[in-house]
This record gives C-alpha cells, structure tokens and sequence, in this order.
C-alpha cells in the first residue's frame, strides 16, 4: 500500500519569516493583515517555537483579532473588494492594550494586491507603540527572503544612531526562533564568546529585546551564524554603519574544527588569546575520547556506518565533516533546503576532495526525500519530522533518527543542549551512539 507523504509544511514562506522576525523579539508582535487562515499555522507554530507568552490571563489573548499569538485582522472577500483600512485600523487600535515595544504590520500576500496604503493608514491611526510596515512579504518567496527583508526593516527603524562602538562587542546575525534548538545554540555561542572576552550586544530576532537592538550599530563586529539567513543582515549593517562582518564564508560552528576555526578567527579579529578556546576543545576532546573508547569494545567501532543530513548547507558542511572526519561515518545523502552560496562551494569541495559518493538533493520534497532514502538506505538520519516520517514508509529498512533541524515536535527539551559549539560536539556524540544502540538491539 502506498502512502501518501504530503507534509509539505517543511516549508515555510516569506510571509512565515517576516513573522519570525517580529516575534523573535521580545514583547513584540506581528500582525498579519489577511485572513485568518495565513495565521493560525503560524500563531502556532510560534508559541511551540517560542513559549515567552506569560501563563497567567492568558483570557486577555481570545479577543476579536488573537487566539494566541499572532494577531490578524481577519480579512473575507468584502475587506478584498472594498479595502482592509477599516479592520486594520480597529486591529491597530485594539492592539494598544497589549503594552508591546514593537508591531510589524504585515501584509499577506494577497492583501498586498489591494492597494491600501498602511503608512497612510498607521499615520491616520496614531499607535502608541512603534510598528515597522512590511507592505509586501516577497509574496511566494522563501522563509529565508521573509526573514531578512523583516529584519532590515526592524533594524532600519529601531537602530539609534548615537553612542560609540562598545569594545570587544558582536551581535549575532542568522538565528531565528523557527530553528531547531535555537535558544540552547545562541546560549552556547554567546557562552563561549564571553568566555574568550568578548560581549554579546544583540541576538538579531532571535529571543532579544528592543532595547538590546537599539544598539547593535555599536557593535565593533557582526557575526553571522548561517550564511543563508543572515548574509544579508550583515552586509545592511555594514552599509548602513560600517560595521564589518565575518561568518559568511566560514561554516557554522559545529564540530571541534569548525568550532575551532569560527571562535578563533573571531578572537583573532579582537587580538584576543585563543586560550579559552582550547581549553574549551581540550576539555570536550577528552571526555569523548572516554566515551568512544568504551563504546567501540561493546558496539565494534562507528567507521563505516552510513547516514543522511537534512537541513541547511551552513549547517551540513561542518557536521558532515565532523561525523566524516572524527567518528568514520559515511555520508550517504544530502538534503540541503536553504542553500547558501559559499556553503555550497565548501560542500563541493568537501566531497570531491574525499571522494565522496553521496547524493545530494537541493530543495528536495517528500518524494524525492522517500526516493533517496529507499535507494541509499543509510543507518542513521540526521533532520526533522519530515524525514522521520517519511523514513518509516520505507519497506525492507530500519533507519536511527537524530532530531537535528527544524521542524521537530516530538519531545520537550528543556534542559541545555546545544547542538552547536563545544557543548555541540557532546550532544550529537551523545545522541548518534544512543540512537546506534537503540537500533543495533534485536
């Protein structure tokens, strides 16, 4: 019997990540201005994603434009015929009693074919909190072109330009609270950076305040954490306050390289020692140096055992590496869904160096992910609940799943476990060899 894997939701759209960037922000909101429907999806997802709203008079979120979070102004065929002005100025006005910093007024894609003019509109309204209009969310475009479009519409609108650089300061630029474990991942960076002397002024839209955000053209260096969601970011900062950026052509912190490279090109940047950094690595280094003694008596050894990756290409270069280089994994698929591109370049090369006979997929859909899987049959995979799902319709195949990217509902986590950084290392390290005996039992 064949089934039927149409989970497409593993792909969010633009107007998904002009959302995100609003609610990455700590007591901010995004208002869709659209119909219902262009919400609820995201208005849940977000409170999964991101849980800051209080527990308490949670009754003050069931009014005429909320459920939760992400509040809309409810548009039907009339407001598409007739002009939204009247029900964006009642959401605007209603939302006055929220006590937010921010709101970004947001057209959905088909609200933005109206024509209605929301600077006009928030002029004649006269909010008291601050709101930064996205008139068009790139209407089909990807989550990623959501994302960054919104954000330099935040950052254009919140930035104070007085005060001088803050010595020894970044702001982190790519994290968004759409990403798998992100509040473990920007902990552990910002852990680490502080470690080696060096202060963290703003997570751009990922769990930061306006306050924090108001300053990030203070910064004396940007750093990008995924090419693919913040490339752009960067170099709008750059631009608009000369503030120079690394990050992009380097690959995400994942693995002792990696993570090497990344914090170390970073201290060098400040003159800093890199002291702390191998400290850092040492100390992980032999803690699973232990482990993985112990481990290959009972279990024979990790070289060879065959997995697949489903995420990023920031994200797939250096875990591939780490997984290839350090335990003898092998590589059997990829399925790269942002791709950036000198992440790519890196990955390409990283395989025609090591003669890799991996099959890489670019933006790949159920189908495609089903094909490579029943073909490769590999071990273990890294990804979401896309993948595992669609794994377990494979005939003749047991496959160990590693949660790793976005999305994943299937557990709580609530304890810290990075997935990037030194910490990073212990959490795959731990997580591949439970899964391998989980499956290795009969």
């Amino acid at each position: 019997m064949t089934e039927n894997f149409s989970i497409s939701m593993h792909r969010p759209d633009s107007l998904a990540g002009a959302v995100t960037a609003f609610e990455g922000i700590k007591n901010s909101a995004a208002l869709v201005n659209g119909p219902n429907g262009c919400r609820t999806y995201l208005s849940y997802l977000t409170g999964i994603q991101d849980a800051q709203t209080t527990p308490l008079g949670l009754d003050k979120y069931f009014t005429d434009i909320y459920f939760q979070r992400v509040p809309s102004t409810f548009l039907d065929e009339y407001d598409y015929v007739n002009s939204a002005e009247e029900k964006l100025t009642t959401a605007i006005n209603q939302i006055s009693n929220f006590d937010y910093d921010l709101v970004g007024i947001i057209n959905s894609p088909g609200t933005s074919l109206i024509g209605d003019d929301l600077i006009a509109i928030l002029k004649k309204s006269s909010p008291k909190y601050k709101t930064v209009p996205i008139e068009s969310s790139c209407f089909t475009g990807t989550f990623v072109d959501g994302f960054k479009r919104a954000s330099n519409e935040i950052l254009k609108a919140v930035i104070e330009n007085d005060g001088p650089k803050i010595p020894k300061s970044v702001n982190l630029i790519g994290a968004n609270i759409f990403q798998y474990n992100w509040e473990s991942d920007t902990a552990e960076i910002k852990r680490t950076l502080e470690l080696i002397g060096i202060k963290v002024i703003s997570k751009i839209c990922a769990g930061e305040t306006l306050e924090n955000l108001k300053m990030a053209n203070r910064a004396e260096l940007n750093v990008v954490l995924y090419e693919e969601y913040g490339n752009t970011i960067a170099q709008q900062l750059e631009h608009d306050y000369g503030t120079p950026y690394m990050g992009i052509k380097e690959s995400s912190p994942y693995g002792f390289v990696s993570s090497e490279i990344w914090f170390g090109k970073i201290a060098d940047f400040f003159n800093l020692p890199k002291t702390m950094i191998n400290e850092e690595s040492n100390k992980v280094k032999m803690k699973c140096y232990r482990t993985l003694d112990r481990i290959s008596v009972l279990m024979g050894g990790l070289r060879g055992i065959r997995f697949g990756y489903f995420g990023d290409s920031s994200t797939a270069v250096p875990l591939i590496s780490f997984l290839h280089k350090y335990l003898g994994l092998y590589p059997d698929v990829i399925g790269l869904r942002e791709v950036g591109p000198e992440n790519q370049k890196l990955l390409n090369q990283y395989i025609a160096e090591n003669s890799l006979d991996t099959t890489i997929l670019y933006s790949p859909d159920q189908y495609d992910i089903r094909e490579a899987l029943s073909d490769k049959k590999p071990d273990l995979i890294y990804g979401s609940n896309v993948e595992d799902r669609v794994s377990r319709g494979v005939p003749d195949a047991k496959f160990g799943f590693i949660p790793f990217t976005y999305p994943y509902y299937d557990q709580v986590s609530l304890t810290f476990r990075p997935l990037i950084g030194f910490n990073g290392v212990l959490t795959i390290l731990e997580d591949t060899l439970n899964t391998l005996k989980a499956i290795q039992q009969p």
